[in-house]
């Protein structure tokens, strides 16, 4: 029985070892719709969580999900370091000066919609000048998109996606300039907003390439962890990891939910 006991515990022993030498590391995330959905009792799942399970991986930590958490409470506990990842973040100086920013993906630009029965075809940032424009406050937008915004004849800062949409449809603004992915996502979670809006073809990314960001705290107790982690991302950008996990584009798998969607009602001849 002994020798049986002995042999067991040289098994189990290496195994346990290893795992208490594997660091945890927690990812601060809330639900995130096409990217990473966090659902009530279930796992996250979606691109970023792949992702992030492949930087893992490759990285060699534990990754641990938080609770479903919303993001401006992971800001907080990534400046403490009770949370030591974030995904999918715009660059900003403010959030540099707690986390590590490391770049992975091209980000889709911001977008300006218009009421579906406005005729003007925006195209050019000159147009700009003649609309009255309403922007997302705490939006990490680019600094010089906002310069070029705020040659509007007036431009307004507005809560929430939901709060522009509402403002465009009662004609209080000519345009609103909002992140593609919520606005389409608030846009769908809104009968009442269907096929009420259309997205101008100005193009925002010719103001600078942009990327998303993983932010690693500066008090994470795993710190030591930086080259490792952005090695590892490093290479799966490089073999196309991150292009495959990125590859969907909201505004070509629809239903968008746009006045000039195909799905949307169709008019009478």
């Amino acid at each position: 029985m002994t020798k049986i006991l002995c042999c067991i515990l040289l098994l189990v022993l290496p195994r346990l070892a290893t795992a208490a030498q594997t660091p945890v590391l927690t990812w601060c995330l809330d639900h995130f719709s096409r990217f990473h959905a966090y659902e009530t009792g279930k796992a996250p799942y979606g691109p970023s969580v792949d992702l992030m399970q492949e930087l893992a991986r490759r990285a060699g930590f534990q990754l641990k999900f938080s609770p479903k958490t919303p993001s401006a409470r992971c800001f907080r506990q990534m400046q403490t370091g009770e949370a030591d990842l974030m995904s999918n973040l715009n660059f900003t100086e403010e959030r540099a000066e707690y986390m590590h920013l490391l770049p992975y993906n091209e980000r889709i630009p911001e977008s300006l919609y218009l009421k579906s029965s406005d005729r003007r075809l925006i195209l050019s940032f000159g147009q700009l000048e003649s609309l009255s424009l309403a922007t997302v406050r705490n939006y990490a937008y680019h600094p010089g998109l906002m310069l070029v915004l705020k040659t509007s004849k007036r431009h307004v800062e507005i809560d929430s996606i939901e709060t522009g949409f509402e403002m465009l449809q009662r004609g209080r603004v000519d345009a609103l300039v909002v992140p593609t992915q919520s606005s389409l996502d608030v846009i769908a979670d809104h009968k009442e907003m269907h096929f009420q809006f259309k997205r101008a073809p100005i193009d925002f990314s010719v103001v600078e390439k942009r990327f998303i960001n993983i932010g690693l705290s500066k008090k994470s107790p795993h710190l030591a962890l930086k080259d490792r982690i952005e090695q590892a991302l490093e290479s799966m950008v490089q073999d196309g990891t991150v292009k495959k996990l990125y590859a969907f584009d909201p505004l070509k798998h629809g239903p968008t939910y746009l006045a000039d969607d195909e799905s949307g009602p169709k008019k009478q001849p």
